[in-house]
Protein backbone atom coordinates (compact mmCIF):
# COMPACT_ATOMS: atom_id res chain seq x y z
CA UNK A 1 0.00 0.00 0.00
CA UNK A 2 2.48 2.72 0.82
CA UNK A 3 5.00 0.96 -1.42
CA UNK A 4 8.74 2.64 -1.21
CA UNK A 5 7.54 5.84 0.80
CA UNK A 6 6.67 2.55 3.80
CA UNK A 7 10.79 3.05 5.38
CA UNK A 8 9.94 6.44 5.38
CA UNK A 9 6.73 6.55 7.19
CA UNK A 10 8.46 3.74 9.91
CA UNK A 11 11.37 6.63 11.00
CA UNK A 12 9.82 8.52 13.28
CA UNK A 13 9.44 12.00 12.58
CA UNK A 14 10.65 14.28 15.49
CA UNK A 15 9.71 18.04 15.68
CA UNK A 16 11.55 20.27 18.15
CA UNK A 17 9.54 20.89 21.76
CA UNK A 18 9.14 23.77 23.34
CA UNK A 19 8.60 24.19 26.84
CA UNK A 20 7.67 28.18 27.76
CA UNK A 21 8.82 29.90 30.78
CA UNK A 22 5.43 29.64 32.39
CA UNK A 23 5.25 26.51 32.53
CA UNK A 24 6.03 22.87 34.44
CA UNK A 25 5.84 19.20 33.92
CA UNK A 26 5.98 16.58 37.03
CA UNK A 27 6.83 13.48 35.85
CA UNK A 28 8.74 11.66 33.08
CA UNK A 29 10.02 13.67 30.01
CA UNK A 30 10.59 11.93 26.94
CA UNK A 31 11.80 12.78 23.03
CA UNK A 32 13.38 11.35 20.61
CA UNK A 33 13.92 15.17 19.19
CA UNK A 34 15.25 18.31 20.73
CA UNK A 35 13.46 19.34 23.59
CA UNK A 36 14.25 23.76 24.48
CA UNK A 37 13.28 24.54 28.02
CA UNK A 38 12.40 27.79 29.41
CA UNK A 39 10.38 26.59 32.10
CA UNK A 40 10.81 23.63 34.51
CA UNK A 41 10.42 20.00 34.59
CA UNK A 42 10.85 17.89 37.81
CA UNK A 43 11.33 14.27 37.53
CA UNK A 44 13.88 12.38 34.86
CA UNK A 45 14.53 13.83 31.17
CA UNK A 46 15.27 11.57 28.28
CA UNK A 47 15.55 12.92 25.08
CA UNK A 48 18.28 13.21 22.32
CA UNK A 49 19.18 16.95 22.56
CA UNK A 50 18.19 19.31 25.37
CA UNK A 51 18.90 23.19 25.92
CA UNK A 52 17.57 24.76 29.15
CA UNK A 53 17.21 28.74 28.71
CA UNK A 54 18.36 30.74 31.57
CA UNK A 55 15.24 30.92 33.44
CA UNK A 56 14.78 27.19 32.44
CA UNK A 57 15.21 24.64 35.25
CA UNK A 58 15.14 20.65 35.83
CA UNK A 59 14.93 18.96 39.44
CA UNK A 60 16.24 15.62 37.75
CA UNK A 61 17.95 13.16 36.21
CA UNK A 62 19.06 14.02 32.98
CA UNK A 63 19.96 11.70 29.88
CA UNK A 64 20.80 12.68 26.22
CA UNK A 65 22.91 13.26 23.32
CA UNK A 66 23.50 17.06 23.70
CA UNK A 67 23.03 19.17 26.83
CA UNK A 68 23.30 22.64 26.83
CA UNK A 69 22.69 24.42 29.70
CA UNK A 70 21.91 28.03 30.80
CA UNK A 71 19.87 27.33 33.13
CA UNK A 72 19.74 25.54 36.60
CA UNK A 73 20.16 21.53 37.38
CA UNK A 74 19.91 20.01 40.06
CA UNK A 75 20.09 16.09 39.37
CA UNK A 76 22.56 13.96 37.53
CA UNK A 77 23.37 14.89 33.97
CA UNK A 78 24.62 11.91 31.46
CA UNK A 79 25.32 12.83 27.67
CA UNK A 80 27.54 12.69 24.98
CA UNK A 81 28.30 16.57 25.15
CA UNK A 82 27.64 18.53 27.83
CA UNK A 83 28.12 22.55 27.18
CA UNK A 84 27.70 24.83 30.46
CA UNK A 85 26.72 28.31 29.71
CA UNK A 86 28.32 31.34 31.54
CA UNK A 87 24.67 31.90 33.44
CA UNK A 88 24.26 27.75 33.72
CA UNK A 89 24.46 26.45 37.35
CA UNK A 90 24.54 22.80 37.93
CA UNK A 91 24.26 20.77 41.39
CA UNK A 92 24.79 17.44 40.16
CA UNK A 93 27.38 14.99 38.90
CA UNK A 94 28.37 14.36 35.03
CA UNK A 95 29.26 11.87 32.83
CA UNK A 96 30.00 13.01 29.05
CA UNK A 97 31.89 10.65 26.49
CA UNK A 98 32.95 13.38 24.03
CA UNK A 99 33.20 17.22 25.26
CA UNK A 100 32.68 19.02 28.30
CA UNK A 101 32.75 22.09 28.08
CA UNK A 102 32.20 24.96 31.15
CA UNK A 103 32.08 28.84 29.99
CA UNK A 104 33.64 31.62 32.36
CA UNK A 105 30.77 32.43 35.06
CA UNK A 106 29.21 28.59 34.96
CA UNK A 107 28.76 27.25 38.36
CA UNK A 108 29.16 23.52 38.67
CA UNK A 109 28.76 21.45 42.18
CA UNK A 110 29.63 18.15 41.55
CA UNK A 111 31.84 15.93 39.94
CA UNK A 112 33.36 15.18 36.49
CA UNK A 113 33.61 11.46 34.78
CA UNK A 114 34.51 10.73 31.55
CA UNK A 115 32.26 7.34 30.36
CA UNK A 116 31.59 5.29 27.17
CA UNK A 117 29.10 6.12 24.76
CA UNK A 118 26.98 2.58 25.38
CA UNK A 119 26.50 3.69 28.91
CA UNK A 120 25.26 7.01 28.08
CA UNK A 121 23.44 5.79 24.99
CA UNK A 122 21.00 3.20 26.13
CA UNK A 123 18.20 5.30 27.73
CA UNK A 124 18.16 7.45 24.97
CA UNK A 125 18.30 4.87 21.71
CA UNK A 126 15.73 2.53 23.64
CA UNK A 127 13.34 5.29 23.84
CA UNK A 128 13.97 5.89 19.98
CA UNK A 129 13.88 1.73 19.42
CA UNK A 130 10.29 1.62 21.05
CA UNK A 131 8.84 4.73 19.59
CA UNK A 132 9.81 3.15 15.92
CA UNK A 133 8.19 -0.08 17.22
CA UNK A 134 5.17 1.38 17.90
CA UNK A 135 4.84 3.22 14.55
CA UNK A 136 5.79 0.19 12.79
CA UNK A 137 2.69 -1.20 14.55
CA UNK A 138 0.47 1.41 14.05
CA UNK A 139 1.33 1.34 10.37
CA UNK A 140 0.65 -2.37 10.18
CA UNK A 141 3.72 -2.87 8.58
Amino acid sequence: MFGENKDKLIKLIVEKSIIGEDFTVEGVVSSAGEVELGGTIKGPVNVKQLTIKEKGSVIGEINAEDVQVSGFVDGKITAQRIIIGATGKIKGNLEFEEIIKVEEGASLDGHLKKAPFNKIGNKVTNFINTATTVRKNLLKV
